[in-house]
């Protein structure tokens, strides 16, 4: 037996089917439409344009582009040393052995501060002679006073007070001799001592110690004990390939960075260039001056020395904003809030801190700084 529907649910059954077929295209037609839209916003050649909620967006950092009348020619190894207009190379003006040490590399000491005790007979040279022409001279003088009585009483002729008086005058030449020269020596003249005290003769901070207790010190060999320098100013030397030597003169202005304080840059100006090149390396040294009053730089802290040039006023970014794409170097331009441009770039300078721009971006443009690789990867995607 064959099923038929009653007329009344046929008819239904088709109006029915033509409802679900006329909302099945008529849904199609409006999604197509709307992806289309969608894919005509995110194919424009060059932009992206992200929703206002997509997560992508906090992601990403922004900065302004700047303009800068100066560029970084050449990065040059450096290290800094000891400032040698400030710095002292203590020897020991005694003959004896040392028997204790009173500063250790690191102190910072004042002028006339302790650096070692010596047991020298020097010293005790010193202090005796001091003692022995202290004595002649007190007898001498006794002397001229009784002969001066006596002349007055006409006991004894001019000829014999004159000589009691050179001989008193030839006392006080050899005590003041036997004085200044203790006086020298930072010795004491209240007695005889072999007991010497080496001082600091200036005030900074001990960078070098060369000696140890027991050790026998020489006034004649000119053996360096400690070495003091003030570090509130340090020089610092740079090997200068022969290539770049034509840029490098006094005055030429330095960027010193260092991994041993991050984040910060010191100024430095050229003050001496070497006439003559290392025949190993064909380097010159070029020396130059760094304040360093709060003392954040050591002796012997190596880094980079970047050597500047002011120029025409151009583009600058952070070299995190520049990404390659194909054989360009590009970056990101945020035109509006969620939507940006990818511009085609050319580097001039890029010291892995700061890039400059020959062309592609101009000062005020604010680009990405964080995130310029999801970008890219996303704008791939979608193009």
């Amino acid at each position: 037996m064959q099923f038929r529907a009653p007329a009344a649910g046929r008819g239904l059954m088709h109006v029915s089917s033509v409802a679900l077929i006329v909302g099945v295209f008529g849904g199609a037609a409006c999604g197509g439409k709307s992806q289309t839209a969608e894919a005509h916003s995110a194919t424009i050649p060059g932009e992206l344009q992200l929703p206002p909620r997509s997560p992508k967006l906090a992601m990403l950092g922004i900065d302004t582009v700047r303009a800068v009348s100066e560029r970084v020619i050449a990065t040059l190894p450096a290290v800094v040393v000891p400032n040698e207009n400030q710095t002292v190379h203590v020897t020991s003006p005694v003959l004896g052995r040392v028997e204790a040490l009173l500063a250790q590399p690191g102190d910072h000491v004042g002028a006339g501060q302790p650096l070692a005790r010596i047991r020298s007979s020097d010293a005790a040279q010193a202090t005796s002679d001091v003692a022995k022409a202290a004595s002649v001279l007190n007898s001498t003088r006794a002397s001229l006073a009784r002969a001066t009585d006596l002349y007055e009483h006409k006991v004894i002729a001019a000829r014999e007070l004159e000589q009691a008086r050179n001989d008193a005058e030839q006392a006080r030449a050899e005590y003041e001799r036997a004085r200044r020269r203790a006086s020298q020596l930072g010795l004491s003249t209240a007695g005889v001592s072999d007991d010497y005290v080496l001082r600091a003769p200036v005030g900074g901070v001990v960078i070098e110690r060369l000696v140890n207790p027991g050790a026998e010190v020489r006034p004649d060999n000119a053996a360096v004990l400690f070495t003091i320098s003030s570090l509130s100013q340090v020089w610092l030397t740079v090997n200068v390939p022969q290539r770049d030597l034509a840029a490098v003169h006094k005055g030429s202005r330095l960027r010193f960075v260092t991994d041993a304080v991050p984040g910060r840059t010191f100024a430095a100006a050229v003050s001496f260039v070497s006439d003559a090149l290392d025949p190993v390396s064909r380097t010159a040294i070029a020396r130059a001056v760094i304040d360093n009053a709060g003392g954040a730089l050591r002796v012997q802290t190596s880094g980079e020395a970047q050597l500047i040039v002011s120029d025409v006023a151009t583009a600058a970014v952070p070299s995190r904003a520049v990404v390659t794409h194909g054989s360009d170097m590009v970056v990101f331009v945020a035109l509006a809030p969620g939507r940006f441009a990818r511009r085609v770039v050319v580097v001039r300078d890029d010291d892995g801190v700061t890039a400059t721009l020959s062309s592609g971006v101009t000062p005020g443009e604010r680009v990405v700084t964080t995130g310029s690789l999801l970008l890219a990867g996303e704008m791939d995607r979608v193009q």
